[in-house]
């Protein structure tokens, strides 16, 4: 079973963060503290929004899964041969459990990415984290020159 918190970065601060993926995963990774407290989450990451998670979840994702189930902010998909994810969602992060094939993780990757390209996942004990869509570093880079960020 592959576990992961995600959360969505602030986009003025996803320049800042880019290069130093390693410090917000440090910030991050579980030290069986609930992250959600933490006052550099709130600087740093957005509230998420249920509506954007629903959306994302049911109309991307869980199309391809024929068991889906929903209780108290905590969804539930199942397919018969990749297995089952568990996602559970509080105000700052979004706590995903996996068990099966490694499908189910690109599946709910894709789908979140596909809502908006800030997502960033920490993998707990495992030492990974990333950045769920890859970035446009000359995108950013173009847009603070133009005084846009």
């Amino acid at each position: 079973m592959r576990s992961y918190g995600i959360y969505k970065v602030k986009e003025m601060y996803q320049p800042f963060v880019i290069g130093r993926e390693r410090l917000l995963y440090d910030l991050l990774k579980e030290d069986g503290l609930q992250n959600d407290y933490l006052p550099e989450v709130h600087y740093l990451c957005e509230e998420l929004e249920d509506q954007l998670i629903d959306e994302a979840i049911m109309t991307n994702l869980g199309k391809g899964f024929p068991s889906i189930e929903y209780r108290d902010r905590e969804y539930k998909l199942t397919h018969p041969v990749k297995g089952s994810i568990v996602i559970s969602q509080s105000s700052y992060s979004l706590n995903v459990c996996c068990n099966g094939s490694r499908m189910l993780d690109l599946d709910l990757f894709v789908a979140l990415s596909g809502s908006d390209d800030r997502f960033f996942a920490v993998m707990d004990g495992q030492g990974e984290w990333g950045w769920l869509k890859p970035i446009k570093y000359t995108d950013l880079r173009v847009k603070e020159a133009a005084g846009l960020l």
